[in-house]
């Protein structure tokens, strides 16, 4: 199946410095599966634990809803399905 994957502000330098990934996934994957993928390709950039850990404050959202109101990283993806990770925002 075929996910789509967007990345936003400082992510998208850990990401290739691209804001959009197409990635195969097999069927009844989830977002924890993603992540795995995701490490496989970008592992030497990308820390997971660090990018959705438990002190993370990036938000990930399938399809517009953020995973925590879903089933977490067991949110299961299917065909054609958008994926994004949203860092915090700061400024001044």
């Amino acid at each position: 199946m075929k996910i789509t994957v967007k990345t936003f502000a400082t992510l998208r330098e850990i990401f290739g410095g691209t804001g959009m990934l197409y990635l195969e996934l097999p069927e009844g994957s989830t977002i924890e599966d993603l992540l795995k993928k995701l490490e496989e390709q970008y592992g030497s950039r990308l820390d997971i634990s660090r990018l959705v850990g438990e002190n993370s404050n990036v938000k990930v959202l399938v399809n517009g809803r953020e995973i925590t109101y879903l089933d977490g990283l067991r949110t299961k993806l299917r065909d054609g399905d958008s994926v994004a990770f949203i860092p915090p925002v700061a400024g001044g």
